[in-house]
């Protein structure tokens, strides 16, 4: 059987690539050959879901893989946690529905189906933020074995709640991890080198703590990484990087989310709304420009409902902070929409739009219009004038509104005049 060496891919660690020893002598002379062997970790570029995940986690989830496929070796691996992870990482409000109505397989067991449809029942509360989080403390082990599902025992949501709480025990370990306790605790940080300890990585090591006990006066050298390979690094237990290169790149990461949360929050002016409108994902399924012609519709105040809603706070991370272009900017903004209420308060930034440009729309309507009136209903492209038309008429009803006239209530600006 092929042991499973943890190790991030080489496109994003390169260098960093682990062999796995495998006994070769049948146990009897202590000899083994190494065998290079690696876990899909490149699964956010390949499957397109938030993958934050530690070496150490991402190995108790391959360990559980492993079991699953036949035969257990690494292409099987890679393929069946690819598999695991896309099944259970949703993309629309529609999948999410469908989760919310599954049932678990039943046993035929009055009291032991009753059983599990409670515990099916809990997992979909979680996600609707009305319960608890069925697993929560379970063990990585335990929470793996839900993830993974090799016996076809839990419904998607079960799985979806499960990997919720694996990803918080292992967030929350790797936060511990990188948050030096005493002064002693930071002397050791800043006099740790790499694992390699080769001449560039002791330098880059060195650059890392001179940036974060710089006092803000110097550059991070981590501020041309991407996000995925910042998260990567952050991630990365297993001494190819100090912790304050990790501690580096996680400031990184916080500053460039910051940016993508801000971005989101900014109100459009009517020129970048209309090529927001108009922006398409290449070579997206019809489903996916469905779903982007929600989001359309939805962030212009055409329809009420997100296609976005029900989806995890993972899965809203992976549209919102997307980096593949997967996602048009309008799905990007809805789904940023949906996962304010996972944020604290102080994490939602204010709309920085300073703009009076008269062109600037409103992204809701505070009239009710049917879709044969909706402009973003057509199926060709948003043109400039339909959007400056719906401006005017947005305008226009809204000071007869103000003066009486439009309204059915009889309240407005001339009545209160009159009053």
């Amino acid at each position: 059987m092929t042991t499973i060496a943890t190790a991030y891919s080489s496109t994003i660690y390169p260098g960093t690539v682990k062999p796995a020893t495998t006994d070769t002598s049948g146990g009897s002379s202590g000899t083994s050959t190494t065998t290079p062997v690696m876990v899909a970790t490149d699964l956010r570029q390949d499957v397109g879901v938030e993958v934050t995940l530690s070496p150490a986690a991402l190995q108790a989830l391959a360990q559980q893989a492993a079991a699953a496929a036949t035969p257990d070796d690494e292409a099987q691996i890679t393929a069946k946690m690819k598999l695991i992870l896309s099944n259970i990482f949703l993309e629309s409000a529609k999948q999410a529905e469908a989760a919310d109505k599954a049932v678990p397989p039943l046993t035929g067991d009055e009291a032991v189906d009753a059983k599990r449809k409670t515990a099916a029942q809990q997992a979909s509360d979680f996600l609707d933020g009305k319960a608890a989080n069925p697993f929560k403390n379970k063990t990585p082990a335990e929470l793996a074995a839900v993830i993974v599902d090799k016996d076809s025992k839990y419904t998607v949501n079960e799985r979806r709640a499960a990997y919720s709480e694996f990803a918080r025990q292992d967030h929350a370990r790797i936060m511990d991890e990188l948050t030096p306790k005493t002064e002693f605790d930071k002397k050791v940080n800043d006099a740790e080198v790499p694992d390699s300890g080769t001449a560039e990585r002791k330098a880059a090591a060195k650059k890392a703590t001179d940036f974060l006990n710089g006092g803000g006066k110097v550059k991070n050298p981590l501020a041309d990484k991407t996000r995925d390979q910042l998260t990567a690094i952050i991630a990365n237990d297993t001494g190819d990087y100090t912790v304050n290169e990790r501690r580096a790149a996680l400031a990184q990461r916080d500053s460039l989310e910051k940016g993508i949360l801000a971005k989101s929050a900014k109100t459009l002016t009517l020129d970048e709304k209309l090529k927001a409108n108009n922006e398409a994902v290449s070579g997206a399924s019809a489903e996916a420009v469905a779903r982007a012609r929600l989001a359309t519709r939805y962030v212009n105040g055409w329809d009420k409902a997100n296609p976005f809603a029900g989806l995890s706070r993972e899965e809203l991370n992976a549209i919102v902070y997307d980096e593949s272009k997967s996602f048009t900017t309008n799905e990007q903004r809805a789904a940023f929409a949906e996962l304010k209420q996972h944020l604290p308060a102080a994490a939602i930034p204010a709309d920085s739009s300073k703009t009076t440009d008269t062109k600037k729309t409103s992204t809701s309507t505070t009239k009710t219009t049917t879709k044969t009136d909706d402009p973003y209903n057509t199926q060709g492209a948003y043109s400039k004038y339909m959007l400056q038309q719906l401006t005017r008429a947005n305008s226009t009803s809204y000071m007869l509104s103000l003066m009486g006239g439009g309204s059915s209530s009889g309240y407005g600006l001339a009545n209160y005049l009159r009053g």
